[in-house]
């Protein structure tokens, strides 16, 4: 072959290298993004330090986020004293992502007060598959004898089903099923668990869930979220919060109270015992006002009866056709995308080598 046209070749090789990696740099690193959670992986909201002092709101940066034509499903159980329970969401789309957060109380580990001192807190069974949830935060406990409660996420979408589906094996040293107020406490304490289920829609909605660790005592905590520029004034949001047990645990939404009487423990329950008092979990929906083209949301949970709650999560749909970044936002996924790439330039390369060979 002349030099000539190996020297070209190379360069047509080097050419097209780069420009693949340019085209397809940005389309690869939303689509891993995306697999992983859509915004960073689990692990993302560990805590350092000592959670009594720094007791910090949910995390600002989403552990997952889309942006298209998607809606959500959220629903929950209790689990406290039982470590079981059934979650129904039913859907009508296709399944596009889920994820199962939970809490449960007990002791730190001697020496790091941001650990568990039982390692199976994190461990379950959804539908028969065996999951272990990623750190999500911790703080103090919600006035139990434990002394700090631990929240946990995993992504459940191979294991999910559209229906009930099935809670098994989560920590609880009392699986009796029986009344907490009246049965001794034994840690550790499953309090419940959450199911949030993301499918294809019809409107196109930013959507965002939001996690972390934030235990209630006197004052109402709050937590802020960020979001791509709303172009609708209603939106949809979801509280994800543990240890209700009492009337008068109230959430509030960009400062107007949305519901006086929020978070009494109504998840249910597989135990048919009678319970003094709540449920222990709640996994609340409503539909909620935001400015047009407002870019942020203020949310709180407080106590008017003096009960302890601890707040683990938060899902947020807006509606809004600004994309969220490190998403996708072409109509086809990367690995499509990739394969016609990679014809486009096999056609396109005779074309330019007859550009870049001299003439003779």
């Amino acid at each position: 072959m002349p030099r000539n046209s190996m020297k070209n070749n190379k360069t047509w090789i080097a050419l097209s290298s780069i420009l693949a990696m340019l085209l397809l740099s940005p389309i690869l690193s939303a689509s891993a993004a995306a697999s992983t959670g859509g915004a960073l992986p689990l692990s993302h909201s560990s805590i350092s330090g000592s959670p009594a002092i720094s007791d910090p709101p949910l995390s600002p940066t989403p552990l997952y986020a889309i942006s298209g034509d998607y809606s959500y499903q959220a629903a929950g159980a209790a689990l406290r004293d039982q470590g079981y329970g059934t979650i129904t969401v039913t859907y009508t789309g296709s399944l596009v992502k889920a994820y199962l957060i939970w809490t449960t109380l007990d002791d730190t580990l001697p020496g790091n007060p941001t650990l568990p001192a039982t390692a199976a807190d994190a461990d379950g069974s959804i539908n028969g598959h065996a999951i272990t949830g990623v750190s999500q935060g911790t703080d103090v406990s919600p006035c139990w004898p434990s002394s700090n409660i631990f929240a946990y996420a995993a992504d459940v979408t191979p294991y999910v089903t559209s229906g009930a589906n099935s809670l098994t094996g989560f920590a609880s040293g009392d699986s009796s099923g029986g009344d907490p107020w009246s049965d001794s406490y034994v840690s550790p304490a499953a309090e419940g668990a959450t199911l949030i289920v993301v499918t294809t829609g019809a409107t196109s909605n930013d959507i965002y869930l939001y996690t972390g660790t934030q235990t209630n005592f006197e004052n109402p905590i709050t937590s802020t979220f960020t979001y791509g520029a709303a172009d609708a004034t209603t939106a949809t949001t979801t509280y994800i919060v543990g240890d209700g047990q009492f009337p008068g645990n109230y959430a509030v939404w960009n400062g107007v109270t949305i519901d006086s009487n929020a978070f009494p423990g109504s998840d249910p329950k597989a135990s048919s015992a009678t319970w003094s008092n709540g449920n222990l979990w709640d996994t609340k929906t409503y539909s909620v006002s935001v400015a047009l083209g407002s870019t942020s949301a203020t949310a709180q949970i407080g106590s008017g009866s003096g009960d302890c709650i601890t707040w683990a999560g938060q899902v947020l749909s807006i509606p809004s056709i600004v994309p969220i970044t490190g998403v996708p936002q072409f109509g086809l996924p990367a690995t499509i995308i990739a394969p016609l790439l990679a014809v486009l330039l096999l056609a396109l390369r005779p074309v330019l080598l007859r550009k870049s060979t001299p003439q003779m």
